[in-house]
């Protein structure tokens, strides 16, 4: 005859259901939040990755509207669409001899996204848990701003509980980018006598850029520029053929050597 529970039993049994049962739940809760911490963390990436690119295609950094990085997903109205763009001297940096423009170059400039996608119906960056990013400068103001020629923006998460203590933040663009510098020293064998080296990228949609005549194996230095991918050129004094280099410009300084048959 099978001996059957007593109700202390039985209540021990529901018991220790209930604990292993709650200790799992909570174990399935904190794999998910890890997840979707993680999850967040690469959306702050993604987004910064996204603005270096909206940089390096415009040659202005993304701009908040209404408190959003519409730019990123929306093309703005005084931003031209991607493509190749003629380099005329009406583009050149202000004080350049336009005689010196190489208006046979087509520089890659212009919006090409969208950068970011945002799910249907939403309107603003929202984290994994239907938050939304928050956006901030140095001066924790939400919003980019311009100070001094330094943007210094960044974007955060909070968490799951909007936390102080939760919070994670990128640079969605590189500080003090525009000290960024490009020394380009234009060299060949038998190389003599007067060359000429230009930059050209976008701003704004259009092209800038800049031209300089400078003895040959010397180096010259190009200041101020803006990060991203740029068109580099040198030439020989009288050549109409320019050598031409892609080349990316990173924050800080950058050296490129260009051979010149």
């Amino acid at each position: 005859m099978k001996k059957a529970f007593t109700l202390l039993e039985l209540v021990v049994v529901l018991l220790v259901i209930a604990l292993a049962t709650h200790l799992a739940v909570r174990e399935v809760a904190h794999i998910r939040n890890e997840k979707l911490v993680s999850a967040a963390d690469s959306q702050l990436e993604e987004i910064r990755k996204a603005s270096l690119a909206f940089l390096s295609d415009v040659g202005r950094p993304v701009s908040v509207t209404n408190g959003t990085l519409s730019e990123l997903w929306a093309k703005p109205d005084d931003v031209l669409e991607y493509r190749l763009r003629p380099a005329s001297a009406a583009n050149l940096a202000s004080g350049v001899d336009p005689a010196l423009a190489a208006s046979s170059i087509r520089v890659p400039a212009g919006w090409r996204g969208p950068y970011i996608r945002l799910k249907s119906g939403r309107t603003k960056l929202r984290d994994p848990w239907g938050n939304a990013i928050e956006l901030f400068d140095e001066a924790h103001l939400p919003r980019i701003t311009l100070t001094n020629l330094l943007y210094a923006a960044q974007v955060s998460h909070y968490g799951a509980n909007g936390r102080i203590a939760d919070k994670r933040t990128v640079d969605i663009l590189p500080k003090n980018y525009s000290s960024s510098s490009l020394t380009v020293w234009a060299r060949g064998n038998g190389l003599s006598g007067d060359v000429k080296l230009a930059w050209y990228g976008p701003a704004s949609g259009m092209i800038t850029g800049c031209v300089k005549t400078v003895s040959a194996n010397v180096q010259h230095t190009f200041e101020g520029l803006t990060p991203g991918n740029r068109i580099v050129t040198a030439a020989k004094a009288g050549s109409s053929v320019p050598v031409v280099r892609l080349v990316e410009i990173l924050p800080g300084d950058n050296l490129l050597e260009i051979e010149i048959p």
